[in-house]
């Protein structure tokens, strides 16, 4: 038995030599290292070890990429820009530089719509974004182009919005596809492109796809990171870098639930765009695509606790990764990991993705979609990788149409709310969700089981629904009306020789409205103005006034209030009242 275990480590320190032959310490690749620094701010690099606990404590000092599992230990590939690699540089283990995906051969470009339409070039720039304003052009029923801002070097973060009522809201639920956050994974750059195009294109004739734009309202960002992608200049995608134009990692760039320690590099102007659109919307379910792996990722990234609904997300991504293996017949590909799925911090921990970040703060469902090993993939492989992919992206976005659907109103007018949906005894991490407080639609996204559900408000009376069955790939319908508490928090008889405070009227109403009150003693007086989930909208009043009767016109239109419900208190003398108010345009 000695030899055999011998024999074993000898075999095995063989397999470990061989992997790690290349690796060098810094001196000896100082030049290399250096020069990439200086042409592109950032290197790419890999390293073994045989311990986690340094890959974890390295995860918040670089850019992890990719972790392989060796016979013993981890192969690690990662980026990092000049201060980052200082870091790593502490730890005193043996690496290799390696090239930049985006320098290992010349693609073919085209400024050609029509050439680029072929769908096996790379665009460029300039007619990256022509080619997203031509969507609008042509199907301006269908198709709205948002410039949600600049990036560092002043290109656009464009999204096209894909909707039969594009130009109108809808209760439907929102949906976002985005892509290429690293400037170098650049095949779900074109397959978005041509995602647009084809969902475009094929309203009215495919039945899924018109399905999906009757009723889901898609949102899909082809490139997240266009001063990474473009980093060669705006001809080319040739030199593209994994950071943005001020070396910073983007998707190790957000902040982190509560109780993870938070990025520790400034947030970077394409974050607080994606942030702000993901504020501005209540997108229900997304997927950001990367390259450089073929697996789908999902939460959580930031630590080994498991997601409230870690089954659905198995169920999710486990048909994602399946389809796509039925469309490559089974050739090997999205075989990654667990034949095509992982939960991300099993694969390896990051901090500041964007993925934890949708799903804590935004309560969106996202997951990481690695779709293809190679980053900058050779033009004439992109149609392949569309038919392995295509029906995947349409599966996925459908799952935001099963489960709890519905619309929450008030019982009295018939009104959309805002509420809290909560899954009685399953939810935590803020995995609760909101229904729109424009059109009261929510949709619940949950594995096959029989849950409870509660509905709750400001202002509203909580309701609990129990025994709901929801299964799989099915829709279970529940319509809620909540009844409003007391219209009054106080009731001026407590206080009559303080002030008199008149019912407002007309109510509802459209758009203009009265308030009027009497003090009974002169007071400091505040009247303030509250949307539904009561926050501030202003501060009408805010002075000293004598005894009397006032009268206030309050007009909608200053404060560009839209239907809705509305709330608002008179103070006075730490004494005060507040009022509902229904405004119905």
């Amino acid at each position: 038995m000695s030899r055999l275990y011998i024999l074993i480590f000898v075999l095995l320190m063989g397999v470990l030599i061989s992997y790690s032959q290349d690796l060098k310490n810094y001196d000896a690749q100082k030049e290399f290292i250096l020069s990439e620094l200086n042409k592109k701010g950032e290197v790419y690099f890999r390293f073994i070890t045989n311990s986690v606990d340094i890959i974890n404590k390295l995860s918040r000092e670089i850019s992890i990429d990719n972790v392989k599992s060796l016979v013993i230990g981890f192969e690690v590939f990662a980026y990092a820009n000049e201060e980052e690699f200082k870091e790593f540089l502490k730890y005193n283990i043996p690496f290799e530089i390696l090239k930049h995906p985006s320098d290992l051969f010349e693609v073919r470009m085209s400024d050609d719509i029509n050439e680029i339409r072929g769908w096996d070039t790379y665009p460029t720039y300039d007619a990256y974004v022509n080619m997203m304003y031509q969507f609008q052009t042509t199907y301006p029923n269908l198709c709205k182009i948002i410039d949600a801002g600049n990036t560092v070097q002043n290109r656009k973060i464009l999204f096209a919005v894909i909707s039969d009522s594009v130009n109108f809201k809808k209760p439907k639920p929102q949906f976002m596809y985005s892509s290429s956050i690293h400037g170098d994974e650049t095949t779900g750059y074109v397959l978005m492109l041509r995602l647009i195009d084809t969902l475009l294109s094929g309203y009215g004739v495919n039945p899924q796809i018109t399905n999906l734009v009757k009723n889901v309202e898609i949102w899909i960002n082809p490139l997240a990171n266009p001063d990474g992608t473009y980093y060669g200049g705006n001809h080319t995608v040739n030199g593209a870098i994994r950071y943005n134009a001020n070396n910073k990692d983007l998707n190790r760039n957000y902040p982190g639930p509560i109780y993870i320690n938070p990025p520790v590099t400034p947030i970077q102007p394409e974050t607080y765009i994606m942030m702000n659109i993901a504020a501005a919307n209540k997108f229900r379910m997304s997927a950001n695509f990367h390259g450089g792996a073929q697996v789908v990722n999902y939460p959580w990234d930031c630590k080994y606790a498991l997601h409230p609904d870690d089954n659905w997300w198995i169920y999710v991504s486990r048909q994602y990764a399946d389809t796509a293996h039925k469309y490559s017949n089974y050739n090997g590909y999205m075989t990654d990991l667990n034949n095509g799925i992982t939960n991300g911090a099993a694969w390896y921990i990051i901090h500041g993705g964007r993925q934890d970040y949708y799903n804590y703060y935004q309560r969106c469902r996202e997951c990481t979609i690695e779709i293809s090993a190679t980053k900058l993939l050779p033009p004439a492989q992109l149609p392949t990788y569309w038919t392995y992919n295509f029906k995947s992206f349409l599966n996925y976005i459908q799952k935001c149409l099963y489960g709890l659907r519905g619309i929450v109103t008030d019982s009295a007018t018939g009104l959309p709310i805002k509420a809290l949906v909560t899954t009685v005894g399953h939810d935590f991490d803020n995995t609760e969700i909101y229904s729109d407080s424009i059109t009261g639609h929510y949709v619940r996204m949950i594995y096959t089981g029989t849950y409870s559900f509660q509905f709750s408000a400001p202002n509203y009376i909580t309701k609990i629904f129990p025994n709901v069955y929801i299964k799989n790939d099915s829709t279970t319908i529940l319509n809620v009306m909540l009844s409003p508490t007391s219209t009054s928090i106080s009731k001026e008889e407590n206080f009559p020789d303080k002030f008199i405070l008149y019912q407002n009227y007309p109510n509802p109403f459209n758009p203009y409205t009265t308030i009027k009150y009497q003090l009974a003693n002169n007071s400091f007086v505040k009247l303030e103005l509250f949307d539904v989930s009561g926050k501030l909208i202003s501060k009408i009043i805010d002075q000293y006034q004598t005894k009397g009767i006032y009268e206030i016109n309050l007009n909608a239109n200053d404060y560009k209030l839209s239907s809705g419900i509305y709330f608002y208190r008179l103070t006075t003398n730490n004494l005060s009242d507040t009022r509902r108010m229904i405004l119905a345009r």
